[in-house]
């Protein structure tokens, strides 16, 4: 399935993750395509799939997009003294991650800069 949301909804799809336990595949994607129509058709002969969508901030490639955005204005920042160690993506969709050792003094300044794609400075 991760093969084809990849190709044919490239703009909708974050990514997938499974609960082995309760047999949910978890399907993280912006709503406002297709995509969880032919997600659940793709396992439709398989019942015992429970398919759950989860609303993403946006798709894989919109989130690398801007997690490189907020990587190249790492000069910046060290000019502010700020030690920007790390940036990416929330596993659950909701953004990006930025590893700062100055989180607590800086978090407040990155997160008006970006706005709500960053999920956690930390």
């Amino acid at each position: 399935m991760t093969a084809i949301m990849n190709v044919v909804f490239r703009e909708h799809y974050f990514g997938t993750c499974r609960d082995a336990g309760t047999n949910t595949l978890y399907v993280m994607r912006v709503p406002g395509s297709d995509l969880d129509v032919a997600a659940t058709r793709a396992v439709a002969d398989r019942p015992w799939v429970k398919l759950q969508f989860v609303d993403a901030a946006g798709s894989r490639d919109q989130l690398m997009a801007f997690a490189a955005r907020i990587r190249a204005d790492t000069g910046e920042w060290r000019s502010k003294g700020v030690e920007i160690e790390a940036v990416t993506l929330a596993v659950d969709g909701t953004g990006v991650v930025v590893d700062t050792p100055q989180w607590a003094s800086a978090g407040a300044e990155i997160k008006a800069k970006y706005g709500s794609l960053v999920a956690e400075v930390r």
